[in-house]
């Protein structure tokens, strides 16, 4: 039986399941010295055994050399990870090396798990969370998806199109599908994706200029106006819809990520409190265990807009976590204090001047691997 001793890290949440998960290993201690709420341990468990059975022990020394060592004599094979930087990864590294057992630690920057003897890669490949695990491991879980991504071709289609051919003058664009929304709002629906609407109603919609810029979005049939698909109807009726659709169908089509979510609510209330405590982040993205957290802006970025991400990152993110603003504006030209603003607290920016690029979305993997460059302004 392969078995590991590490030290509980209340700090990066990573430390504690990587290791275990990518290890071949069917035991694992895990010492700690304060307190912690219980919840941790439990959300350790339930990531870690969605994978693999093993056996999970949290101890809480009273005598920490006394009970290390008696760990490390019972279990000469024992491998020893001393990735929390601590008082009791300090001890642990001690003992461990008078022993002679294998140390290792992994490495965030290089996400691969190292021997500190030989400073040798043993493992080149870590273990893979997925969004739900990442969340999980700080006390958050999927409560639901607010908006549904698109899924079909026909509709991925007409999104890609109209949010393409509407770039040069999006505000225009979202100014429609206001007037729209309202137009549908007091309209009589007939099936899933038609409405009767007035003579006046239609004359106005026709008359707009960005009605030449919607492509197959709807077309207009004697007194009704029909969908090209039922699912566009909620790109038209829920507002900020389009861009997160975009996005999120542009980063499963890029085929870089290993899981993408739209729309995500996350309740963090654990066993804390009575009520559900939930919040909304409009796209997830995951590779290598690095989680982008992406909020999306169809014109102008506040300070509320920037202060949301952050504290979404610092939640249920890690060290390799990011916090990413996309509005469709070029914000580093119209409005650089937000920018600046953005740069400062780490957040990336993604705006129209990248969504026009040839390659988007590289920019999101640029993000990932820390090649991103801010403008300067």
């Amino acid at each position: 039986m392969n078995k590991l001793l590490t030290v509980y890290d209340d700090s990066e949440p990573l430390n504690n399941v990587v290791n275990t998960l990518t290890l071949d290993v069917d035991e694992v201690f895990y010492f700690y010295h304060h307190e912690e709420h219980r919840t941790a341990f439990t959300n350790i468990r339930k990531v870690i055994r969605n994978y693999k059975n093993v056996a999970l022990h949290f101890i809480r020394p009273v005598d920490d050399v006394a009970e290390i060592n008696k760990i490390l004599q019972d279990n000469q094979e024992i491998i020893v990870d001393v990735g929390g930087s601590k008082y009791l990864s300090l001890l642990l590294f001690e003992s461990a090396s008078r022993n002679g057992n294998q140390i290792v630690y992994f490495d965030h920057e290089e996400n691969v798990i190292k021997d500190y003897r030989s400073h040798t890669v043993v493992k080149g490949e870590v273990f893979k969370l997925t969004i739900k695990d990442v969340l999980t491991l700080r006390g958050g879980d999927i409560a639901e998806y607010l908006h549904k991504g698109a899924a079909d071709e026909r509709t991925k289609e007409t999104i890609y199109q109209l949010f393409e051919d509407n770039l040069d003058d999006y505000s225009a664009l979202m100014n429609y599908m206001s007037y729209l929304n309202k137009v549908l709002c007091n309209a009589k629906k007939i099936g899933n994706r038609s409405f009767r609407i007035t003579k006046e109603q239609i004359s106005d919609i026709k008359k707009d200029r960005c009605y030449a810029k919607i492509g197959d979005l709807f077309t207009i049939e004697n007194d009704r106006i029909v969908f090209k698909t039922a699912r566009l109807v909620d790109v038209v009726t829920v507002s900020g819809t389009l861009l997160e659709n975009y996005l999120y169908l542009k980063l499963l089509d890029a085929g870089q990520f290993d899981d993408v979510r739209m729309s995500v609510v996350v309740d963090f209330s654990d066993d804390r409190y009575r009520h559900p405590v939930k919040c909304e982040i409009d796209l997830l993205a995951l590779q290598n265990n690095r989680l982008m957290f992406v909020s999306c802006k169809s014109n102008k970025v506040e300070t509320p807009a920037l202060n949301e991400i952050y504290v979404h990152n610092s939640m249920f993110g890690n060290s390799l976590s990011v916090p990413v603003i996309c509005v469709c504006e070029n914000i580093d030209q119209y409005s650089p204090s937000m920018y600046a603003k953005a740069e400062e607290l780490g957040i990336y920016v993604v705006d129209i001047s990248n969504m026009k690029e040839e390659d988007f979305p590289e920019i999101f993997h640029r993000i990932i691997i820390g090649d991103y460059k801010y403008d300067l302004l």
